[in-house]
């Protein structure tokens, strides 16, 4: 009778690699699952910014979150919201993180009115009116602490990097254009008093 003189360890080390071979495949698919398809209406990278869901039933979606520096001190607060139940962005305050490591002052972004998320739309900052800060200590290269305040989710704290403005694909983003104004009835010229037009006087009849 032959016998299989196979040590066991050799067997049981094959069978350990198979299953780490397993449970690879299922990690990477699971990464490949939660990608960044929120992302594909832009036409920039989603790794270049910081991405977080919000809520217990993740209903709150922030993703590439950035700060666009095109000089020294000034910044355009760059990001794509999805929010599952409808709600608006209120204010936006972002902290500068200089390089020797302290943090500047919190200031807070101009926004003219809050943004609307309605629900199940994704909504990109910079294809509205541009979410602008000024701050000495916010420069390309560095990075800022931004916290997103909404009607309902309430406040958000995220860090990102600044980037720089310049340089391709942030050198495309630029304010929405305005529309044209059209000139109302109040705006047409009005006939100047005092000189109204007078009656010809009527031909005297001939003898």
């Amino acid at each position: 009778m032959s016998q299989d003189r196979r040590p066991a360890g050799r067997t049981g080390t094959r069978a350990a690699r198979a299953l780490v071979a397993v449970l690879l495949s299922f990690g990477l698919l699971g990464l490949a699952a939660c990608g960044f398809d929120a992302q594909t209406s832009q036409p920039y990278t989603p790794a270049d910014g910081t991405n977080l869901d919000v809520g217990a039933d993740n209903q709150l979606k922030v993703r590439n979150l950035v700060v666009i520096s095109r000089g020294k001190g000034e910044g355009i607060v760059s990001a794509s919201i999805l929010s599952g139940t409808g709600d608006r962005l209120t204010s936006v305050r972002v902290v500068p993180s200089p390089l020797d490591g302290s943090p500047g002052p919190a200031v807070a972004a101009k926004i003219a009115k809050p943004v609307e998320l309605p629900a199940g739309v994704l909504v990109v900052l910079t294809n509205g009116p541009l979410l602008t800060v000024e701050a000495p200590q916010l420069d390309a290269g560095l990075a800022a602490s931004v916290a997103l305040t909404f009607e309902q989710a309430g406040e958000v704290v995220m860090n990102c990097p600044v980037v720089d403005g310049t340089l391709s694909p942030w050198d495309k983003v630029s304010p929405s254009p305005s529309p044209t104004p059209q000139p109302s009835r109040a705006d047409s010229p009005s006939p100047t008093p005092g000189r109204s037009a007078r009656p010809s006087p009527s031909p005297s009849p001939t003898s």
